[in-house]
């Protein structure tokens, strides 16, 4: 069983991406990427938030794909927290007005939430206090105020997301991103932050700090952000998933048909080489997903 927690998935795409020139997967595509890697299941996370680089899209869309293909893809649902109202006035019921009814409709997290805000802004604060109460775990982007890109805002370090972690306690985040995963080894600099740092994890990273502190901390592998975690450091690696295999989640994020992620065969290579047990791989693949999402799937 492979469970994919990050697919962006059209029931008709049409943008062309910027750099990419096509656009994002049909499921028609999604399907047939899975089905060459061996993966069993995807979860779709609508992209509403406007600073994202797709076309918006609704629960709606998400449900039709979903329905028609029932056994291959699970819903995830997205709010932006700029509610149509003055931001003085938005409270955390206006928030559970809209998740609430999400889990008779088979919704099982929210993401991927992408708004450039940060992360101790007050309407984000009462977002995150209705998905603590609905139950629904958050897949975030995140990146820093001063870089031109699109996520969830906070300086090197984390300073505003640990104190979102230590506020709300029983709601899980997992993180993505460049400027998530950046945050692993302990030499990172503000140019490492959003980007794709290559050498040894060294000691001291603000993300394993935050890993060990904070048990509602998950880690979403997926892009090539996770899987430059994991490949530029294997020994590091191994350490890292040994101790935290539990809250480590599988993903590709792909984009573009034109993407060749390596995420498996990355993961794979790690068992057969003893590097990994295959115990800890299980648990990454689709393990931790079907416990988290209480999705009640056996292989």
């Amino acid at each position: 069983m492979i469970i994919d927690i990050h697919a962006h998935v059209f029931a008709w795409p049409v943008r062309i991406q910027p750099g990419r020139n096509t656009p994002f997967l049909s499921a028609e595509e999604q399907i047939a990427l899975m089905d060459r890697k061996g993966v069993d299941r995807a979860c779709l996370l609508p992209l509403l938030n406007p600073e994202n680089p797709a076309e918006y899209q609704s629960l709606g869309e998400i449900l039709f794909i979903c329905r028609r293909y029932p056994d291959r893809f699970i819903p995830f649902y997205n709010i932006d927290p700029r509610l149509p109202r003055r931001p003085e006035t938005v409270e955390t019921s206006h928030f559970l007005e809209l998740l609430e009814p999400m889990k008779a409709l088979g919704v099982k997290g929210i993401g991927e939430v992408t708004a450039r805000l940060p992360f101790d802004e007050p309407r984000l604060l009462k977002f995150f206090a209705a998905c603590e109460q609905v139950g629904f775990p958050i897949i975030f982007h995140t990146t820093t105020p001063d870089c031109d890109s699109y996520g969830l805002l906070d300086d090197p370090g984390f300073p505003r997301f640990e104190q979102v972690l230590a506020r709300f306690p029983t709601l899980v985040f997992l993180g993505h991103s460049p400027g998530f995963w950046s945050e692993i080894s302990g030499d990172m600099t503000p140019n490492d932050k959003n980007g794709y740092p290559k050498g040894p994890v060294r000691p001291g990273g603000r993300l394993i700090q935050l890993f060990r502190r904070y048990p509602n901390l998950c880690g979403d592998l997926s892009a090539g952000s996770g899987l430059n975690a994991l490949e530029r450091d294997p020994n590091h690696a191994a350490d890292f998933i040994a101790e935290f295999q539990d809250r480590l989640f599988f993903g590709f994020d792909y984009c573009s048909v034109k993407n060749n992620m390596r995420h498996l065969e990355v993961l794979r290579a790690f068992r057969d080489s003893g590097q990994i047990s295959a115990e800890s791989l299980e648990k990454i693949l689709w393990k931790n997903a079907n416990r988290l999402l209480n999705l009640g799937l056996s292989t």
